[in-house]
């Protein structure tokens, strides 16, 4: 009896110190945390969309099920062993705080991992959401003769998006930084591009333009290998939900710096021709073998 009762309370312990800990971290983060741009807005599904969630849903369910199949066994056997153990050998000595001990450095160990995890999956989920909101308002530019393409594999790295317009190739980066708390503030909504630099209300990113500048020069480098293709390459990074002032410095940067919202990404389709029809798919065929076969 007393090894059934033990049993019971360390699985309803751990149970609870789980559901508290979840509980916690997700209400802290919602306290403090800063909210994605496009947080609260309405957006379009891309084509598939309900089984991409359908699917994410089995897999979280598959993983689950994979846990209790592989804990299902040694809580059988924990279980066999305390109906097994002497009752006066269930007293709270050395070894047992040793064992205590250990489970509590266990867990603390896995919280810490489950907060690194939850984090790593908002931001995914972020990205993911911004290069979908992005990606949709390219899409429209093939109306005005553009050919687009999305998530192109490179070396050890990917780019977003490239546009192939009438007058440059775009290598589009797209960036989604979380903005404070304070809907009201129309400040905290706003980033200023001095040419070099990502100004927001309380911090500086430079590492988004170098990298879109770094993208850029290495899909230059990759065209130039192909026969007949010298174009040129500009690099443009997409910030959706934000709104953007520029300096007279950012206004002539090397990189572009947009909100692909409304018609924010119109510009990609606009100026004097210097790709032709035919180029434009010489330049999508050349770009199109780098990605993976099914």
């Amino acid at each position: 009896m007393k090894a059934n009762l033990i049993m019971l309370v360390v699985c309803g312990l751990s149970l609870g110190l789980c559901m508290a800990t979840v509980f916690c971290l997700k209400a802290w983060r919602l306290r403090v945390e800063r909210r994605s741009p496009l947080h609260g807005r309405q957006i379009g599904h891309v084509p598939g969309q309900q089984l991409i969630k359908r699917q994410v849903e089995a897999g979280d369910g598959m993983l689950l099920s994979g846990v209790v199949m592989y804990l299902s066994a040694p809580m059988m056997l924990l279980a066999w062993a305390l109906v097994r153990l002497p009752p006066d050998r269930l007293r709270l000595d050395g070894t047992m705080w040793m064992f205590v001990v250990g489970a509590i450095v266990v867990f603390a160990w896995g919280a810490y991992d489950f907060a690194k995890q939850l984090r790593r999956a908002q931001t995914a989920s972020d990205g993911l959401l911004a290069e979908r909101v992005t990606g949709m308002q390219l899409n429209r530019l093939v109306a005005d003769g553009c050919v687009v393409l999305h998530d192109l594999p490179a070396e050890n790295f990917n780019i977003d998006h490239i546009v192939i317009g009438p007058r440059a190739v775009y290598a589009v980066e797209t960036k989604s930084f979380r903005r404070p708390k304070g809907q009201g503030d129309a400040a905290v909504h706003r980033v200023t591009f001095d040419g070099k630099a990502l100004h927001f209300t309380d911090f500086i990113n430079t590492a988004a333009i170098e990298q879109a500048a770094r993208q850029a020069k290495w899909l230059k480098r990759q065209l130039q290998e192909s026969p007949g293709i010298d174009v040129p390459v500009v690099p443009a990074l997409a910030l959706p939900g934000w709104y953007i002032d520029k300096t007279e410095a950012g206004k002539t940067s090397e990189v572009v710096v947009f909100t692909p919202m409304g018609k924010g990404a119109d510009f990609l389709a606009r100026g004097q021709e210097r790709i032709t029809p035919e180029q434009r798919r010489m330049i999508a065929q050349a770009l199109a073998v780098r990605y993976p076969s099914l």
